[in-house]
């Protein structure tokens, strides 16, 4: 059964998800965000950015090899529910690209490759 729409409150246009939808990810977020805090995961604002401590350090990404500055660690909600930490990193020739979070490593001076070198080296 769909629930109707509250005191004063219009239908939500075609598409777009319920009331009683939003609130419910609403509180799946909340839970989400206390079990990560219960098992020491780094803070996330209100925006959805993590504070993670290599902000804006050198990093290599270490299921491509390619490194560059971690410019932001985002939350992702998949369909199915799952959250997602995506990393957003930017190379040393400004193209930026997102890898996993968990795949992120800091930079070890003098390892791997640099993010605007080729694999293809014929």
């Amino acid at each position: 059964m769909i629930p109707a729409p509250g005191p004063g409150e219009d239908p939500p246009p075609p598409g777009a998800p319920s009331r009683a939808l939003r609130v419910r990810a609403a509180a799946g977020w909340e839970r989400f965000m206390r079990r990560a805090e219960a098992a020491g995961a780094y803070p996330v604002g209100a925006d959805g950015y993590e504070r993670h401590p290599l902000l804006h350090g050198r990093v290599r990404d270490t299921a491509s090899g390619a490194e560059g500055v971690l410019t932001a660690v985002t939350h992702e909600t998949h369909d199915d529910g799952r959250v997602v930490r995506i990393a957003h990193i930017r190379g040393e020739n400004g193209v930026e690209w997102t890898a996993a979070a968990d795949n992120i490593r800091p930079n070890d001076e003098g390892k791997g490759m640099r993010a605007d070198d080729s694999t293809d080296r014929g």
